[in-house]
């Protein structure tokens, strides 16, 4: 469940904090770091939550019913002071009810890094965090599911770039995803978006599954006898072509994410 401020902002419409730009790394630390005002916040959530919290709002509707000693849930956020005070009231409470709650992960939220280095290095961190969140939520969603467990994925808060990869994550891993339609006050999920290859596609997968490059005679013959599922698969980076130095295709590839395509249509037996 990515994480955003959105307790925050609610605090601040009902008076219980000043109205602060979340930029302003140094009130947002004063704050983390009284006792009080975190108790407060607290209070706040745990007085009306699905109203205080645009994450609760989504995570406490599709939890109804269910028994939180079954639930794990895997916060993570913007490695900020406003966002970890959120992530903070927000573990408190999902704690508080019974549910399993993974260390919160943090991943770079440039009003930090800006703070502490530069705009350059902030920016350089900004881009990496997005890519090893990717990265984290795949496997860590994978490693559930092996163990039997279901998978949703809660796109709800924080930067847009992080939600856009909460969301790719659980696209790529044929996960519910779901968030919270405001205007009509209801939670959506949200349909695959992604491709699912078929027949003779999913055959040139198989050949390629050992991620051993093809080139030469291999290459050439593949393009002659798939010549279509190539051209589609490549659309949507199930595989790849490379260029030699005259900037012609020379060889062809599995991508990462055809290989985890692949496994889950096994998986899902298509």
């Amino acid at each position: 469940m990515s994480s955003g401020v959105s307790l925050l902002l609610n605090a601040q419409k009902k008076g219980i904090l000043y109205s602060v730009g979340f930029s302003d790394e140094s009130y947002w630390q004063e704050i983390l770091n009284n006792p009080q005002e975190i108790e407060n916040l607290y209070e706040f959530l745990k007085g009306s939550p699905k109203e205080n919290s645009a994450e609760l709002n989504t995570f406490l509707r599709v939890v109804e019913n269910k028994n939180p000693q079954d639930i794990e849930v895997y916060l993570f956020g913007t490695k900020t002071a406003s966002n970890e005070l959120c992530r903070r009231v927000l573990e408190r409470f999902l704690k508080d009810k019974g549910y399993t709650i993974y260390t919160p992960y943090e991943v770079s939220g440039y009003f930090w890094e800006s703070a502490k280095f530069n705009e350059d290095c902030a920016k350089d961190e900004f881009q990496k965090g997005i890519a090893e969140l990717l990265d984290r939520l795949i496997y860590l969603a994978k490693k559930k599911i092996e163990e039997g467990y279901y998978v949703y994925f809660n796109p709800t808060g924080g930067f847009k770039a992080h939600v856009i990869a909460t969301a790719l994550a659980g696209f790529l891993l044929n996960c519910d995803i779901y968030y919270m339609n405001e205007e009509f006050n209801r939670v959506v999920f949200l349909p695959p978006l992604f491709y699912l290859p078929k027949g003779r596609e999913i055959k040139l997968l198989e050949i390629l599954k050992d991620k051993m490059p093809r080139s030469g005679s291999h290459y050439k013959e593949l393009i002659k006898t798939y010549p279509e599922e190539v051209e589609r698969l490549e659309i949507y980076q199930l595989v790849q072509r490379e260029k030699d130095e005259r900037g012609k295709d020379f060889r062809i590839r599995i991508t990462d994410k055809g290989l985890l395509i692949l496994e889950k249509i096994k998986q899902l037996d298509i």
